[in-house]
């Protein structure tokens, strides 16, 4: 079945809008054999299998529901590898809720600790730029940390997963929310990656680990085909993947006074995750202009003062011009989005036209799966 997303977008009149998503890879891979190879050959460590031989406490990390990963192939061909009986599952909530269902079921043969605002911390210091490091105790007490993750475009981490799973990962949510006051950094933007202040201070952290700690990421394209995997360093295999992942995920669109973003469940279903559609709007959308963020929102706003603030107002607000206004197309109740920093609108049909009206324009420009995308003027 086709999302609210979609649909709202397929009847809109097509001399209206110019649409624009990131382009499916060609090959066909698969998520088993990539990781095998990935594990094979590690970028800057020791290969896992002799990393994990005198380990006897092993904590393999998973991201949380909100992430569509490919977390069982994953976990497959880690299971080929390491000593499975030593093996905690973790899943990496940071600051959302999570569950154990973030674990396939046929994993679940071992302990699964779901990381979460009861979770016992270890206090393992401060970063250089201040952040204190308190981890999940299962984590921090490891002899070995494998980290996965999915890598795709974060708006103000660069790209998402590499140290990402453990910091902000399985940390203490007031570590969190301190290491992501520096979203407000000129570099902390959308596909940054190498000078990053935000990230470079979450891969400090996660460094603190006093046990071993090793990588799995894979990278697939908008419709989740697998295209490369890396293994290895928390920092460098990630680094490995950055440049295949902006050839993935950059999208040339013209400049407009009006631009659309939307994509499908999970980013779409809160708009917690939702926000984070509209920094790619930030590269084309002209000063005074309207981003229209279309998202079903099924799980809500979240934690309001949260979203309007520490979300829009610290994250989001400097990636668009000075002067913009935001609409929201979404199944919530108006009275419910007006608590939002968003200006609710009863369809998107409505909102274009008004934005269309407001701005002058003729045309918009559409970002279909804004949260896999990295856009640039063409």
């Amino acid at each position: 079945m086709s999302s609210f997303a979609e649909r709202a977008l397929r009847a809109l009149p097509p001399d209206l809008v110019t649409l624009r998503t990131p382009r499916a890879a060609d090959q066909r891979a698969s998520v088993v054999e990539l990781c095998r190879g990935a594990l094979l050959s590690p970028v800057a460590s020791p290969p896992l299998d002799r990393l994990a031989q005198g380990a006897r406490r092993i904590a393999v990390i998973v991201s949380d529901e909100s992430r569509d990963e490919p977390r069982s192939d994953m976990l497959r061909a880690l299971r080929e590898v390491l000593p499975w009986d030593r093996v905690t599952l973790v899943v990496a909530s940071g600051t959302h809720e999570a569950s154990h269902r973030a674990v396939p079921d046929e994993h679940r043969d071992r302990p699964v600790v779901v990381h979460g605002s009861g979770s016992t911390v270890v206090d393992l210091g401060r970063t250089t730029r201040g952040t204190r490091i308190r981890l999940l105790d299962v984590v921090a007490e490891a002899d070995l940390v494998v980290a996965t993750g999915r890598v795709r475009p974060h708006y103000f981490a660069g790209l998402s997963a590499g140290a990402k799973a453990i910091f902000p990962g399985v940390a203490l949510a007031e570590d969190i929310l301190a290491n992501h006051l520096l979203k407000s950094e000129p570099s902390a933007r959308l596909g940054r990656v190498h000078d990053n202040a935000c990230r470079l201070d979450m891969e400090e952290a996660a460094r603190a680990l006093p046990g071993a700690a090793f990588l799995l990421n894979l990278l697939c394209d908008v419709d989740g085909t697998p295209i490369a995997a890396a293994a290895g360093d928390l920092v460098a295999a990630h680094r490995a993947l950055v440049e295949p992942a902006r050839r993935t995920f950059t999208v040339q669109a013209p400049r407009s006074p009006v631009v659309i973003v939307a994509d499908r469940p999970p980013v779409s279903s809160s708009l917690y995750q939702a926000s984070k559609l509209l920094p790619p709007a930030g590269a084309l959308l002209d000063v005074g202009g309207v981003v229209i963020l279309v998202a079903d929102l099924a799980q809500g706003i979240g934690p309001v003062e949260r979203v309007n603030q520490g979300i829009y107002q610290l994250g989001v607000r400097p990636q668009l011009p000075a002067q913009h206004r935001v609409l929201l197309v979404s199944e919530l109740a108006e009275e419910i989005a007006a608590r939002s920093y968003a200006e609710p609108r009863r369809s998107l049909h409505a909102a274009l036209d008004e934005a269309l009206a407001a701005t002058g324009a003729t045309r918009a420009v559409a970002l279909w799966r804004a949260g896999e995308l990295i856009a640039v003027p063409e």
